[in-house]
């Protein structure tokens, strides 16, 4: 036999192993999509098997062309990179290190998805799996309200109370936000009328569960910056300015009728008024104003490198002698912006803002509904890093690192025609 025949057999067999290595990570991909909204144990195993698959799936060229051709990949290494750097200057122990250094891992983690979702035709199985779980939460909230659901969050019942199902009303208010983006972006490609209306009654299913089903403030405030966001893409200065209108007068009548919004609105007001007068810091607002304020001292005693992995926690543990106080303020200050600078310095932040500068790129080199959708996700991603930690808490950076490379990954090689007319 010549060393060709045999030969062949053994890269049928290597090609096989590949495929099916490749077939793992990319359903995993598909499988933590849907985790995102629904199951952090999902999310948790779907990323074993994702790590497993791309790490035996080889075909390392097209990875590599994949990452080369993303303007994401560099600063995420950038900014993973100087993370590891601040090792060397930070007075955290290693237990708070490790913590730091893993839940940054999703950084790496969202170029790994920029290859499995180099396929249009996976990102739209990702784009259905995280719709799919979406829809589950959609459903069970709306039914929470009559009937008690087993694998419901919250237990309440009837109006005027919250109906989180599988997350805390923070991250089911931002994922629901995104979803609504999505949702729309449907209803703008769809060339049936009456399948247009199907989606626009979805995103408004979505909007009210925000608004008038959950009492978390966070998704209140970025569904609205979304719709807003989404609207400024229109290409018609009449029609955008038209729909801002309307959006604007909508969300009034929304806010005015929901139980929820008014009572939280009014409850931030009074919490803010007492840290001003008396500087009361065990309400949610008044700890996150006190944070901020302290967080920005931090960062001013060390703005050109920061304090290394862990350094807010250190430095907040010497402000925050309460236990119950520290246990809220002592993780990281709600304010992703702050909290990378305090860490990583101005450099930190810059990175990352690099990070988001890739998604207004995306913007301006895509048209119609893909514009828009990546226009509403980023809204949220923006508003959501002033008031919280879109990278730090669980199950937000579960959605905001897996949405992220899933939209970097259509990145498109030229252009649209159409770009700059119309753009936020």
């Amino acid at each position: 036999m010549t060393d060709a025949s045999l030969a062949w057999p053994a890269r049928g067999w290597l090609d096989r192993a590949t495929g099916f290595f490749d077939g793992m990570a990319r359903w995993s991909a598909v499988g933590l999509l849907l985790g995102v909204p629904t199951s952090i144990a999902l999310v948790n195993i779907s990323i074993l098997f994702l790590l497993i698959g791309w790490a035996g799936s080889g075909r390392w060229q097209r990875k590599w062309d994949a990452l080369r051709a993303s303007p994401l990949t560099l600063p995420v290494v950038l900014l993973s990179a100087w993370m590891l750097l601040g090792m060397a200057w930070t007075e955290a122990d290693r237990k708070v290190i490790g913590s730091h250094l893993y839940v940054y891992s999703k950084l790496p983690l969202m170029l790994v998805l920029l290859t499995v979702f180099d396929d249009a035709r996976w990102r739209q199985r990702g784009w259905w799996a995280f719709a799919v779980g979406c829809l589950i939460t959609l459903g069970s909230t709306y039914a929470s309200i009559w009937v008690q659901i087993p694998w419901a969050d919250s237990y309440q019942r009837g109006f005027g109370v919250s109906h989180h199902i599988f997350n805390d009303y923070i991250a089911q208010g931002l994922a629901m936000s995104v979803f609504v983006a999505w949702v729309v972006s449907q209803a703008i490609d769809a060339k049936q009328p009456l399948l247009r209306w199907g989606w626009a009654l979805v995103a408004a299913l979505g909007v009210f569960s925000v608004t008038h089903l959950l009492e978390g403030r966070t998704g209140q405030v970025t569904v609205l910056a979304m719709g807003l966001a989404m609207v400024m893409t229109i290409e018609s200065a009449r029609v955008r300015w038209t729909m801002v209108v309307l959006l604007v007068a909508g969300a009034v009548v929304l806010a005015f009728s929901s139980p929820l919004i008014v009572a939280r609105v009014t409850q931030a007001l009074a919490e803010a008024r007492q840290y001003d007068s008396a500087g009361v810091v065990s309400t949610s607002i008044g700890a996150r104003l006190d944070m901020w304020r302290n967080a920005w001292g931090m960062f001013l005693d060390s703005p050109w490198i920061g304090h290394g992995p862990g350094g807010y926690r250190v430095l907040s543990t010497a402000i925050y002698s309460i236990g119950a106080q520290c246990s809220v303020s002592c993780i990281h200050p709600h304010n992703q912006y702050l909290f990378f600078l305090v860490d990583h310095g101005l450099p930190g932040l810059l990175m990352y803002l690099w990070v988001l500068g890739c998604l207004a790129a995306l913007v301006w080199r895509s048209h119609g509904a893909q514009r828009a959708l990546v226009t509403g996700f980023l809204a949220v991603l923006l508003v959501d890093g002033f008031i919280n930690g879109p990278f730090w808490v669980t199950t937000e950076r579960h959605l905001f690192a897996t949405v992220l490379p899933l939209l970097m990954a259509a990145w498109p090689s030229r252009p649209s025609p159409t770009a700059g007319a119309g753009t936020a």
